[in-house]
């Protein structure tokens, strides 16, 4: 049963049951989420806590289908009257019909010729729109951790390490960028700073050119004009992305690769490994996919398993198609090319990376105590909830791993925060097997408390509300059982310098407090302005968007929904990155730090799912 709105021709279809479900689940994932993120517990699980998620899956279902409503609606057509050419996912190329009034010579230009000039335009627009956060936030926001960064870089003794060591708590590559810029600004402007300002300035237009290049591609794949429109606006004056790309942290640097090795990982999926037959695409795409890896800790992973997930590509269409359709022998070919690729960049970011940088500084490699973060707080919330249910040998062992012991625990623990009885280290790391044991027997007695801490920990990204309460140090849980008070769990920005001890002892990093003053007025009144604010709530990227785009997905697509799913492997794994991290809820700007990519990713899924050129050849040739 299908409903037609009036004359316009929209068509408002009922869910399926996958639909329902998936909506049910993520409405009851929220009004969870909500209670965990303001008393630190999912109990009890009450009239009122069902009425909630009732109410969540209604909004939610209908948010969902008026979306797919507009996603959806009408034909999606291949002319493009900006006369981008297009390659078909079937190899032919076929020109789009320009727009009758374009001039001649345009048409006569190559695809390339008029993408590249598009991008220029845009990239200029874009720039000019973000050029009053340039004055007010010049010459760059500085981040904690990265005036941490610098200092090593410069030999100053930080993150635990002694002086003239470089700790690869952060990524190394990013502390040798970060301090290069630092140290050319010193030797050719005689000041460290205008270095990092070069720096920062580049990233600004960098990521206009990224940021525009995306909506020019998303055109070329068969978004609707309204639609790149609308991707454009987003980008050029939502003001978060200006302020935080005129900061300098490793998640702004990152942004500059991550796009466009996002642009070309998508359209390797379109083509079908295609466009591995291209050299000199393949060495562009080798050369994003490493650097990408470099600059987060989380990037290698996000690449290095979309890289190896292309070897899937187009198996459900060879496998369902003619044999003249399938050419098993040059699709055998491409993936190995694809396997090779996967493996160059994991070889050049794990061993010789490593080794050439290793031989020029002196690199102290942290424990892998990353992975640890999550279970350790599960164990602190063990060891509060059940302090007389701790055995000697597990006490023990607990101990002897980390350097926050059991009878400390109690009194640094901070439910929404594992920095506190996890270090940056581990005390002895040979115990990491003897704590697994450990901790597996612990949550098989008390699988409540491993719950509620993971949950609570957790509870940020999918939470539409927050404890008040900010604390970034020790947070008792009778402190919020007694002070319930919640607000908006809303994006967090950084709007001023903020100074490490060990970057304090390099000369003053100056900033423009009254421009920075004027920064963080915008972005309050953009947080609480009603509907614009909506876009300032962390759920609604790292949970509600992202379950949007399933949810049009799965819709009877058969085996175009492993397609869909291949093209977005990135944001995915993305997504599965927040997991373990130490913070969700923003009790400092970090936890927003952690989410910023999807604003500027899942708006360009959406734009790509409203396009027709995202389909798979197998399914245009279904339809």
């Amino acid at each position: 049963m299908q409903l037609t709105l009036g004359e316009t021709g929209l068509i408002l279809r009922p869910p399926t049951v996958a639909q329902t479900l998936l909506c049910a689940l993520g409405a009851f994932v929220i009004a969870i989420a909500d209670r965990a993120a303001v008393y630190a517990s999912i109990g009890p699980l009450d009239a009122a806590l069902w009425l909630r998620a009732v109410k969540l899956f209604a909004v939610l279902l209908l948010f969902c289908l008026i979306g797919e409503l507009l996603v959806t609606r009408g034909l999606l057509h291949t002319n493009d009257s900006v006369g981008l050419n297009s390659r078909d996912p079937d190899g032919s190329s076929t020109s789009r019909s320009l727009s009758h009034r374009a001039p001649s010579w345009w048409a006569r230009r190559s695809a390339g010729f008029r993408g590249c000039c598009l991008t220029i335009c845009l990239a200029g627009a874009m720039l000019l729109c973000w050029s009053p956060y340039i004055k007010w936030l010049y010459p760059g926001l500085m981040w904690y951790d990265t005036g941490d960064e610098i200092a090593q870089f410069y030999g100053i003794a930080a993150l635990g390490q002694p002086a003239g060591v470089i700790s690869a708590h952060h990524p190394v590559f990013d502390t040798i960028v970060f301090g290069g810029f630092a140290k050319a600004g010193e030797l050719w402007f005689g000041d460290y700073q205008a270095g990092l300002t070069v720096l920062v300035l580049l990233q600004m237009v960098a990521m206009c050119i990224a940021l525009s290049a995306s909506v020019v591609y998303a055109r070329h794949v068969g978004a609707p004009f309204g639609s790149v429109i609308t991707l454009f606006v987003f980008y050029a004056f939502f003001p978060f992305l200006p302020i935080f790309f005129m900061s300098l942290v490793k998640d702004s640097l990152h942004a500059v690769f991550f796009v466009p090795w996002l642009l070309m990982y998508i359209e390797t999926c379109r083509q079908r490994l295609r466009s591995l037959r291209s050299i000199w695409f393949t060495v562009g795409f080798v050369a994003l996919s490493v650097l990408s890896a470099l600059t987060t800790m989380t990037g290698f992973y996000i690449t290095a398993l979309s890289l190896l997930g292309l070897v899937f590509v187009g198996r459900e269409t060879e496998n369902g198609g003619t044999s003249s359709q399938r050419k098993p022998v040059a699709m055998t070919v491409l993936r190995g090319v694809a396997a090779t690729v996967a493996v160059v960049v994991i070889l050049l970011v794990h061993t010789v990376f490593p080794a050439v940088t290793g031989k020029i500084w002196n690199i102290h490699h942290e424990d892998q105590n990353q992975i640890l973060v999550v279970p350790m707080q599960m164990t602190a919330r063990y060891v509060l909830d059940h302090p007389g249910d701790v055995t000697d040998e597990e006490r023990h062992i607990i101990d002897t791993l980390n350097n926050v012991p059991v009878e400390q625990m109690k009194e640094v623990q901070n439910p929404y925060l594992a920095d506190p009885v996890m270090h940056l280290s581990l005390k002895d790391p040979s115990y990491i097997g003897q704590y697994v044991s450990v901790w597996l027997k612990q949550g098989v007695r008390h699988p409540d408390s491993y719950i509620n801490a993971f949950v609570s920990l957790e509870s940020g990204w999918f939470s539409l509300q927050r404890t008040a309460h900010k604390e970034t140090g020790p947070l008792p849980l009778d402190v919020l059982r007694a002070d319930s008070r919640s607000i908006p769990n809303q994006v967090l920005i950084q709007g001023d310098n903020a100074i490490s001890p060990s970057f304090a002892q390099m000369p003053q990093y100056r900033g423009n407090e009254s421009g920075q003053a004027t920064v963080r007025r915008i972005w309050q009144s953009v947080s609480s302005t009603r509907v614009l604010r909506l876009l300032t709530y962390t759920a609604v990227w790292s949970f509600i968007l992202p379950l949007f785009l399933l949810f049009c997905a799965i819709r009877g697509r058969g085996r175009d929904i492993g397609e869909r799913l291949m093209i977005g492997a990135p944001l995915i794994w993305s997504l599965l990155s927040l997991l373990p991290n130490a913070i969700s809820i923003p009790l400092k700007p970090t936890a927003s730090r952690y989410i910023v990519w999807s604003l500027y990713v899942v708006p360009l899924y959406v734009a790509l799912l409203r396009a027709d050129g995202v389909r798979s050849p197998a399914a245009k040739h279904r339809e």
